[in-house]
């Protein structure tokens, strides 16, 4: 073999070790780790589409809380105490006597002790007429207060034009 041969054999070996320790000291370790960081991204696109997902609910949320937020803006204004449920039941009465119903009867019941609240049961009996007793009821329903008609039975009357009408409702307080 000539010089050049073994020279140029001693080169390459010499090339061929550079080459691969280059291999094995940088780029198998850089292509753990670009392997280990595209893992990584690959994770965290997925995390960061689930918690976009979770996030997609915040905007219904908070239109939902706000609905809820209007909606009983004036709920502890609509809950009376209890010392003013005469002002009330009296409030009741005034609709009954502008509504023009006759034969009026409030009859109060017994207090019922709920978690929250206290619910006041009433039992009214009156005559009238159909368009008397929905004024009355449109009457009631704009109170400011807390209410609600349970039960209405309505009799017709043979005799006249009136109705015989029962109206079973609650009456929410609190005790402050």
């Amino acid at each position: 073999m000539g010089k050049h041969t073994k020279e140029t054999l001693v080169m390459i070996a010499i090339l061929a070790g550079l080459a691969g320790c280059a291999v094995g000291f940088l780029y198998l370790p850089q292509k753990r780790q670009l392997t280990q960081i595209r893992t990584d991204i690959a994770a965290q696109k997925a995390h960061l589409e689930m918690e976009g997902a979770k996030a997609n609910v915040v905007p219904t949320m908070v239109r939902q809380v706000e609905e809820m937020k209007a909606r009983y803006r004036d709920f502890d204004q609509k809950l009376p105490k209890s010392r003013e449920l005469f002002g009330f039941l009296k409030q009741i009465g005034q609709n009954l006597a502008e509504a023009n119903l006759s034969s009026q009867s409030i009859e109060p019941g017994t207090p019922i002790r709920e978690e929250l609240f206290h619910t006041l049961p009433i039992i009214m009996k009156f005559c009238g007429r159909y368009s008397e007793l929905t004024r009355f009821l449109s009457d009631i329903d704009k109170m400011e207060r807390l209410s609600r008609v349970q039960k209405l039975q309505i009799q017709s009357n043979r005799k006249d034009s009136n109705l015989g009408i029962v109206v079973h409702m609650n009456i929410y307080f609190t005790e402050r």
